[in-house]
């Protein structure tokens, strides 16, 4: 007997065949993060037998369980680094803010600038920032001359994960242990009054929250020896406004 199409088999249909119809000769680039949105659009690529090479910009600042999830569940996906990292720029530019984020670009986009994959699927969906939701389901950006394809632009995370769990795809196990999204570890949109969302994180991986620390002294006394004009007294009363998301 042959089962009647589901709501699931019907999004799925529409994401595969979004992603047939625009497939470039030379093949997609795949954005690939190891998170769920991420694992969810590389197996609808593999679905839709195109043309395709996944990539993950390694940014140092990441949870190693998520890397380590890559290496050992995607081992075809070729890592991607940035030519400085994290810390060393902190201490060339300054801290990264919500309204400045330096980061995304040196650490997410540029890695990948020397690929001659143009087109690019990513796992945005509108739900995970109402932000997105002003940008095209195909969108271009015209200083990085790509074109990027969003075949989960309009999923809802209940579809994410009755897909993954449909086709036993593995995930990070800190999807099980409390962390919605899995991002880097470090990051000004997790900075907030009540530092919940820092504490955590620092307490889940204090090395590179010590590192981070460090850089940022580094920056701050550098900076105050230029004369500039700040206005915390000290870098730890600086780190405390960061981790706030009052710096």
């Amino acid at each position: 007997m042959v089962r009647e199409p589901d709501t699931l088999d019907l999004i799925i249909d529409e994401a595969v065949k979004f992603i047939q119809a625009h497939e470039p000769p030379e093949g997609y680039f795949v954005a690939f993060s190891g998170g769920k949105d991420s694992i969810v659009s590389l197996e609808l690529v593999r679905l839709a037998g195109v043309k395709h090479q996944s990539f993950y910009t390694c940014g140092g600042i990441d949870p190693p369980e998520v890397v380590q999830f890559i290496k050992e569940h995607y081992p075809k996906v070729r890592f991607l680094y940035p030519k400085a990292s994290f810390f060393a720029l902190i201490k060339k530019k300054f801290p990264p803010l919500r309204s400045r984020r330096w980061c995304c670009d040196h650490l997410r986009k540029y890695p990948s600038r020397h690929i001659p994959l143009r087109n690019r699927i990513m796992g945005i969906r509108i739900e995970e920032s109402a932000d997105r939701g002003d940008r095209p389901r195909i969108d271009r950006n015209i200083r990085e001359k790509t074109v990027i394809y969003k075949p989960i632009f309009l999923w809802k995370e209940w579809t994410i994960w009755e897909f993954i769990e449909r086709y036993r795809l593995p995930y990070p196990s800190l999807y099980d242990e409390g962390w919605d999204r899995i991002g880097c570890i470090i990051c000004p949109w997790i900075c907030s009054p009540n530092m919940h969302l820092v504490n955590r994180n620092r307490a889940r991986w204090p090395g590179i929250y010590r590192a981070f620390e460090h850089a940022v002294r580094e920056w701050f006394e550098t900076r105050q020896s230029q004369g500039a004009h700040l206005k915390e007294q000290t870098a730890e009363e600086y780190i405390e406004h960061w981790y706030r998301g009052i710096a």
